[in-house]
């Protein structure tokens, strides 16, 4: 009899900013990903996502990212908040790659050095996923 196959769950750091503190949260969350027996994981940063800014719907879409998100199992979004909002690339790379991601269970970590500690972000992104 085989074992089942691990889960595939990556992380996504949805800010291409620099000097962003996001990042320490992604490769927080990665780690204590890593220490969990069944799981496999992997760290997507959004500013490596090779995306062009044109209007071309899913046609612009980053093909190692859009094979890493249809295989996954589900997926972390770390992502500061902005102005109570997300960072538009991470958008960006979601709105491109709706079918990979879509019926697909989405864990959000919010970042933020307000006083809701990121709770607008998911807020607001809650309806993108």
């Amino acid at each position: 009899m085989s074992s089942p196959r691990p889960l595939f769950i990556p992380i996504i750091l949805g800010t291409p900013r620099q000097g962003r503190m996001s990042e320490h949260v992604a490769r927080f969350v990665l780690e204590e990903v890593r220490k969990r027996q069944g799981v496999e994981t992997e760290l997507i940063d959004v500013r490596e996502l090779k995306l062009p800014i044109t209007d071309a719907g899913e046609q612009i879409k980053d093909p190692q990212f859009s094979a890493t998100v249809s295989q996954s199992d589900a997926l972390i979004i770390v992502t500061p908040e902005y102005n109570h909002g997300y960072p538009g690339l991470l958008k960006h790379a979601l709105d491109s790659n709706l079918k990979e991601y879509i019926h697909k269970a989405v864990g959000i970590c919010g970042v933020s050095a307000g006083s809701f500690g990121g709770a607008r972000v998911i807020e607001n992104l809650l309806p993108v996923m």
